[in-house]
């Protein structure tokens, strides 16, 4: 099918179920990346998490491409599907359905994964400000001993 911007008008199926069939397997291959996202938010590996949002930035450019070319399709469905075979019909219905279900999917698991990382965030804010509220109270503690010229020594003996 071959739809031009000019016309809109709708002349291949296969080209049409190819760009849905690639744009499902794009989804469901962003899904699999999110999975394995949350373990890597979770563990303590994060060269291994920006590994997988490489990854995942490489499958939203493929998916960008398939998106645009699906576009004219998209802003005239009804006309688009209406010419389809029922069979052809049901299988597009089909993809199409399976996608928003992979989307939402993904959208939900990004979402707990940004409230994961934000915890993350202020939970290491947090202990690094308890390391340097530390350091802080030991410079003074020690640089109040040096300049006194006490020295306290810790050791029995």
């Amino acid at each position: 099918m071959t739809v031009t911007p000019q016309t809109r008008e709708f002349t291949d199926t296969d080209e049409l179920m190819g760009l849905l069939s690639e744009q499902r397997e794009l989804y469901r291959q962003l899904g699999q990346l999110a999975c394995g996202q949350r373990a890597l938010i979770t563990g303590e590996t994060p060269e291994r998490l920006l590994g997988v949002l490489v990854q995942r930035q490489r499958v939203i450019d493929r998916l960008e491409g398939v998106t645009g070319r699906l576009r004219p399709y998209q802003q005239n469905w009804r006309q688009v599907r209406s010419r389809l075979s029922p069979e052809d019909g049901q299988r597009a219905d089909q993809i199409v359905a399976e996608v928003n279900v992979l989307l939402k999917g993904i959208l939900e698991k990004d979402a707990a994964d940004a409230e994961l990382l934000a915890a993350r965030k202020s939970s290491v804010g947090q202990a690094m400000h308890a390391v340097r509220t530390a350091r802080h109270a030991g410079a003074a503690y020690g640089g109040g001993a040096s300049a006194s010229g006490s020295r306290i020594d810790w050791v029995d003996g």
